[in-house]
């Protein structure tokens, strides 16, 4: 799916001016650094913006999506069949459900006419179903949820609102945030209501206590086209997405012991983990090369599940 999303978006770049989009991806790059709350007025005024954001934007936000659905998939004692994107845009969520689970139904909600667009040209060969409407008006159900990269650009009323009404509407919801300070407060506020509602944590956290961290995060690694280079001014092939997410449920859960919370250290001879554990606590743990997890710690990875007994 990685592979059809890129070739989609090389068809969308076809006859589309370089040094315009270059100019509309500085504009759309300093909105999502500064992270502008903007409830109603639109962020994509036209096609090239919407290009613009599925260039830039649109590669990074499925692999964040994936990895937490990815999460959602191994943690949640369910099937989904029917899946709900609020603030869809151009349907990253979308194209990383379907490369999940092939046979599912998504609807997106979406208000800017510009994303709906270009999301229904990237998907041409999908039955991926649009509808323009607001946030803060909105009505659907279904077995899954994503919010994804949206509650940054909302008030906190609106956000609240938002996580409520969307816990009266799904089993299971899924909530990715940019991988910043303001972004894990965002998905720990999400996290509060949603306990509040009934619903159990099942990943990234291990428990349903108070998170033992001031910043939880993770990262995506994809690669760069030539293009993408050029527009963002970097020399790398690759690039990091950083993300905040949360996976909870009214469904069973399958919890995971512990969970990797930051990137491995491994100095010569042991390899050092950081972890967040099923008792609500933090813990630093390091595996030397003699003990019999060695191999297991030398493969772990940031944000993968431990199982301490392994």
């Amino acid at each position: 799916m990685d592979t059809q999303l890129h070739a989609a978006l090389a068809r969308a770049l076809d006859g589309v001016p370089h040094h315009e989009l270059r100019r509309r991806v500085a504009a759309l790059s300093h909105r999502y650094r500064t992270e502008q709350v903007d409830d109603a007025a639109p962020g994509m005024r036209d096609h090239l913006d919407a290009v613009a954001y599925a260039v830039i934007r649109m590669p990074a936000t499925f692999r964040a999506l994936y990895a937490a659905l990815s999460a959602a998939e191994r943690h949640v004692d369910a099937s989904f069949t029917t899946h709900l994107d609020l603030g869809g845009g151009t349907g990253a969520a979308a194209w990383a459900a379907a490369s999940l689970w092939p046979t599912i139904t998504t609807d997106i909600i979406e208000r800017q006419p510009a994303a709906i667009a270009l999301g229904q040209q990237l998907a041409s060969s999908n039955s991926w179903r649009w509808t323009a409407a607001d946030l803060r008006h909105w009505s659907g159900s279904a077995d899954l949820i994503t919010i994804g990269y949206v509650l940054n650009e909302l008030s906190d009323h609106v956000r609240d609102s938002l996580i409520q009404t969307a816990a009266r509407s799904a089993t299971t919801l899924v909530i990715v945030e940019p991988g910043t300070p303001p972004g894990h407060r965002r998905t720990l506020r999400a996290r509060d209501l949603l306990i509040d509602h009934g619903f159990t944590i099942a990943a990234p956290c291990p428990h349903q206590r108070e998170c033992p961290t001031d910043w939880c995060h993770f990262a995506a690694r994809l690669p760069r086209t030539e293009l993408h280079r050029v527009l963002k001014d970097g020399t790398r092939n690759y690039e990091e997405e950083r993300f905040s997410y949360l996976v909870a449920t009214r469904a069973p859960v399958r919890p995971a012991p512990a969970r990797v919370i930051r990137r491995p250290d491994r100095p010569k001879g042991r390899v050092v983990l950081e972890l967040c554990t099923s008792t609500g606590a933090a813990q630093q743990l390091t595996v030397p090369r003699s003990d019999e997890a060695y191999r297991a710690a030398r493969g772990a990875s940031w944000g993968d599940v431990w199982d301490q007994s392994s």
